[in-house]
């Protein structure tokens, strides 16, 4: 049996039917609402299943204890934060994940959250709604200063978008991207070297212990005044609040942030700023973006059943 529980995944029916034909000798289960499950529900959930197609659901080492009959957890998405790789390793259970699959679609959207930001389009366009004609236009995205955290996929794809920009491009990462940066013309920089040196600092990495709360009040008397920032990674890598102060302040300029410590993001001290612009976790969800990743899930399920 396979045990569908991606939330994004149930919502098209398309990916739904493919996967039903791709793999017609199983019984498929679709489970909607299960983020909000607890371990308990999910355990007797997936008692049965030999398949899991997983979205942002908590899959821990206890959960993975407990099906014994579990051969895969096939992701939907990008970022593994909420798998525990070594115990699926520990249960000889296969982790399949196609990373990258859905970097054009975030890349996208991280240059509309520049551009939004630096254009002012977020703020006219509300202001608009009101009524008010707004002729502050902002400034130029055109050979701005921009340091990316993270040149894995996402980034490299966000480093090739800004090239038509003329920016000027630096990076940090705790790999070495030599080949990557030759490949491009970037100079890569230390983290604190990035966050002073850049007039837009992108985010781009993973969320480990290494990458929470990278961002955070001292590292952000790091930055310039007048920063922006921009996040499509994981909402823990910021400190929320210490944003939220630097935003009111003014020593941070204006903020694009897709993704929260907190989803669905309830704070209206935050949204309400008139220097942020917010999306509802929607970077990578693009029409073309959720085939590719659906397909990518479906992909891994069936190397290992089929």
């Amino acid at each position: 049996m396979i045990v569908v529980t991606a939330s994004s995944f149930l919502k098209h029916q398309g990916l739904c039917h493919k996967l039903t034909e791709t793999l017609s000798s199983h019984e498929i289960r679709f489970v909607s609402g299960a983020e909000s499950y607890s371990k308990k529900d999910l355990s007797e959930i997936l008692k049965d299943a030999d398949g899991w197609l997983i979205g942002r659901e908590t899959c821990d080492g206890s959960l993975l204890r407990s099906l014994p009959k579990l051969r895969v957890v096939s992701k939907y998405g990008v970022g593994l934060d909420n798998i525990d790789l070594q115990a699926a390793q520990d249960c000889a259970i296969t982790v399949a994940y196609q990373a990258g699959v859905n970097r054009e679609a975030v890349a996208e959207h991280t240059l509309g959250l520049m551009l939004a930001c630096l254009r002012n389009i977020g703020q006219n366009s509300q202001l608009l709604r009101q009524g008010i004609w707004n002729k502050a236009g902002g400034k130029n995205l055109h050979r701005r200063r921009v340091g990316i955290v993270g040149l894995g996929h996402i980034g490299m794809s966000v480093a090739r978008l800004l090239k038509a920009f003329d920016c000027e491009i630096s990076f940090c990462d705790i790999r070495d991207r030599a080949l990557e940066a030759e490949q491009l013309g970037l100079q890569v920089r230390s983290y604190q070297e990035l966050l002073t040196w850049s007039e837009i600092v992108s985010f781009h990495v993973p969320l480990t212990e290494l990458t929470r709360n990278m961002l955070s009040a001292e590292t952000l008397s790091w930055t310039q005044q007048g920063v922006y920032l921009i996040n499509t990674s994981r909402g823990e890598v910021i400190d929320q609040e210490a944003l939220k102060a630097c935003l009111i302040n003014g020593h941070v300029a204006g903020a694009g942030l897709d993704v929260f410590r907190h989803e669905p993001l309830e704070d209206k001290s935050l949204y309400s700023l008139e220097n942020i612009v917010c999306t509802p976790h929607t970077a990578g969800n693009s029409q073309e973006a959720v085939m590719a990743m659906g397909l990518a899930a479906i992909e891994g399920l069936q190397k290992v059943l089929a």
